[in-house]
């Protein structure tokens, strides 16, 4: 009995040691858990501007956090122009809250565009770091100017050492308007403040205004004492919507000696927003403070020439809250036909939950098999109850769609309709592709196959699947195969359900030997220039020894075989370079090729991929990753055609991302049709914009049609209607949890001529 309970008293003790031991090892694994999450992290980021000119000052702005167990450390913050270091900062002090601020200012970088990065670490330590990056573009001077055009030979530190010398120094201060974001149409005025910190008076200055890289008005000339400032207010009359550029520009000549010119350039965007609607239309209504805190809900349908294809009877809406900072409240959704009285009821109503700031939802509902295929013309709206205040319900409804079925009713097949069948009839059997490497699909359909079919295309060999996307069933597509590799390929053709599938097709692809044309030295492959711009091209130094030779320069489109010439008179090669302003009258607006070759025709040196765009097109918005993991995909415009009367392009996912709608705010196009060339007036130039917010899988793309759009009138091919080109252009989508980035930019650019016959 007394060694029964002393057992019992001992087998107590060991299990109370053991729970002790468990939990300090429970509180040692979370204390070196709690550790290695500890990190630094980049909690702000910005740049003074996204887009700056060659020489202005650009500022970077970096508020970063440690843990209390890190802020001892020295930490470095690095800053990179795509790869290249330009500059270096380090931090040992942080608030109480372990907060710490820091700015970096830099200039004089090489006009192009970049990704700008701050990446921050512990110094001489691995594995604990932050990163982000934003859009960065850096233009040429307008008009072709250099920066040692406007200079005088003084700088910085010839102004430092010198300190008997007695100059001026003039000083860009700021740019503002009177009306911050003026409608089209509105008359506005610009303040331009320029300041002399010199010792001495600045005599018979003169001052140069910019507006999108054309001089606006005359220079002007004024006298500015010595520690005094002079404001210059320049009417404005905007002639068209979207941004204007604004550059103000001291001493472009170099006529007066300074002690420094660095500072003599300043610019600022100006917005100028559509002008206000009269009529039966309201304008669009103008965000308040009272406004800030509202909803703002969006509904969409996707829609091919203003119909929505079901293959499962049901249809799906995507609803989204535009509003970054309100939730909005539960709300009905509602869709009714068209044409319908205001007594009619609701043929659809379908409750909708709060949705977030920046959710987006996707509804799916059962359509009435009474309404499938018919030519009425429904209307999908949300919140039909008007509970929600919003800050703008003009996109509270979608617009006008039919619904078609795409299944296939076999009970409903006649005895006499022939069997569903696809045949494809190019290409041939083993058929090698052309020189060009384009692969022209073209197929024949027998039976019901349904209005779209899903075309395949894999490795003969590997089985990979290289090619994945859904077209309409119009017997003919293309695509570009130059970038596979050489060897066997099997073709697949079959309904968008894959109920009924082609036989298989196989052809080759065979690589040359390519000859390796040497590159220019300037521009480089993937540079962007704007109208009005200077290109300098500039050729291996080895061409410039041959002094017997002479060149000719040109531009070779990438959607055509149009070419520009851009020399009037043969080039010595012992220049060494040759300089081109771009024109800014849409003449020139696409990707290029660009090569310089002998008076032959031989080919000696090129630059594959160069983007030119004239100065109505907007500029790209830096995107924000702050917080967001960074994902990576090459979205591509990959055709431009005439489907019957409505003009549509091809949205390709090359991968390897999985864009889904689920959480995207969506695509935005924007369309130029230039209708007169050279561009001389506002009728010669039709700009329209439109969205997109669709899954987008890898190897999978979307057609947007331009037809049956009342606010495109050119998208649809008919009397009137005619253009010399059309240029789309798409901005990349904004995610909720990622920040998406895409390898190829400039594949996001089609240019479609109006086809000749």
């Amino acid at each position: 009995m007394y060694k029964r309970k002393i057992y019992s008293i001992v087998g107590i003790i060991t299990a109370l040691s053991q729970a002790c031991l468990l939990l300090m090892l429970v509180m040692t694994a979370s204390a070196v858990t709690a550790a290695e999450n500890e990190k630094i992290k980049i909690e702000q980021f910005s740049l003074s501007r996204s887009v700056a000119y060659l020489g202005e000052e650009i500022s970077a702005s970096v508020t970063i956090s440690a843990p209390p167990s890190l802020r001892k450390e020295k930490l470095q913050v690095r800053y990179y122009l795509d790869k290249k270091e330009i500059g270096k900062q380090t931090i040992t002090s942080f608030s109480p809250a372990g907060i710490a601020k820091t700015e970096f200012s830099f200039k004089d970088s090489p006009e192009g565009r970049y990704q700008f990065r701050v990446v921050v670490d512990i110094e001489g330590k691995n594995g604990n770091s932050d990163e982000v990056s934003r859009q960065l573009a850096i233009l040429s001077l307008p008009g072709g100017m250099t920066t040692k055009e406007f200079s005088s030979n003084s700088d910085d530190k010839t102004s430092k050492n010198d300190t008997a010398s007695e100059k001026p120094d003039l000083e860009a201060v700021s740019i503002d308007f009177n009306i911050a974001s003026p409608r089209l149409g509105q008359k506005i005025r610009i303040i331009s403040r320029i300041s002399n910190t010199g010792s001495v008076q600045a005599d018979n200055a003169k001052i140069r205004l910019f507006i999108n890289g054309q001089p606006y008005g005359d220079d002007i000339r004024m006298n500015i004492a010595a520690g005094s400032h002079a404001n210059i207010e320049t009417d404005f009359l905007p002639r068209s919507e979207g941004k204007k550029d604004i550059l103000l520009l001291i001493n472009p000549d170099g006529e007066i000696d300074e002690k420094s010119n660095r500072n003599n350039l300043l610019s600022k965007t100006l917005i100028v927003r559509p002008a206000e609607r009269t009529g039966k239309t309201a304008a669009a209504p103008e965000k308040s403070s009272s406004q800030a805190d509202r909803a703002n809900l969006v509904v969409y349908i996707e829609t091919i020439s203003g119909v929505h294809y079901t293959s499962d009877g049901q249809v799906r809406f995507y609803i989204t809250n535009n509003s970054q900072t309100t939730q909005s409240k539960p709300f009905t959704l509602g869709v009714q036909l068209l044409q319908a009285s205001q007594g009619n009821l609701w043929l659809i109503r379908q409750p909708v939950k709060a949705l977030k700031a920046g959710e987006t939802v996707t509804i799916s509902t059962r359509w009435p098999e009474d309404q499938l295929s018919t030519t009425g013309l429904f209307l999908a709206m949300v919140d039909i109850e008007g509970k929600i205040k919003e800050t703008d319900i003009r996109d509270n409804h979608t617009r006008p769609f039919r619904v078609v079925s795409t299944a296939t009713n076999s009970s409903m097949q006649s005895a006499t309709e022939p069997e569903p069948e696809i045949i494809i009839t190019r290409p041939a059997k083993n058929e090698h592709l052309p020189d060009s490497n384009k692969l022209v699909v073209s197929w024949e359909t027998h039976g019901d196959i349904g209005n779209r079919v899903r075309i395949s295309v894999s490795n003969s060999k590997t089985k990979e699947k290289i090619l994945r996307f859904i077209t309409n069933n119009d017997g003919q597509y293309s695509v570009d195969f130059s970038s596979q590799k050489a060897g066997e390929y099997v073709l697949l053709i079959s309904t968008e359900n894959n109920e009924v599938v082609s036989s298989k097709r196989t052809f080759q692809i065979s690589r040359k030997e390519p000859v390796k044309t040497p590159m220019l030295v300037a521009p480089v492959s993937g540079a962007s220039f704007r109208g009005e711009q200077q290109v300098k091209v500039v050729w291996p130094d080895n061409f410039k020894k041959r002094l017997d030779l002479f060149l000719n320069l040109v531009l070779l489109e990438s959607s055509s075989n149009k070419i520009v010439k851009l020399n009037d008179k043969p080039v010595a090669a012992s220049d060494g370079q040759f300089t081109w302003q771009v024109p800014d009258d849409g003449t020139v607006f696409g990707i290029y090729r660009l090569q310089v070759s002998s008076l032959n025709g031989d080919v000696l040196a090129e630059t594959k991929e160069i983007e030119l765009l004239p100065n109505f097109v907007s500029f790209d918005q830096a995107l924000s990753g702050q917080g967001k993991d960074e994902i990576q995909t090459d979205l591509e415009i990959a055709r431009t055609s005439f489907n019957g009367p409505n003009l549509e392009f091809l949205v390709m996912n090359n991968g390897p991302a999985d864009i889904s709608a689920s959480g995207m705010l969506g695509y935005k196009f924007t369309s130029y049709f230039v209708r007169k060339l050279p561009i001389t007036s506002d009728e010669d130039l039709i700009i329209c914009k439109s969205s997109l917010l669709a899954e987008l899988p890898p190897g999978e793309g979307k057609i947007i049609s331009l037809g049956r759009d009342p606010d495109c009138p050119l998208g649809e091919r008919g009397g009137g209607a005619s253009f010399e080109y059309v240029v789309n252009r798409f901005v990349l989508p904004v995610l909720v949890d990622y920040h998406l980035t895409d390898p190829k930019p400039l594949n996001n650019l089609s240019k479609f001529y109006w086809p000749e016959n």
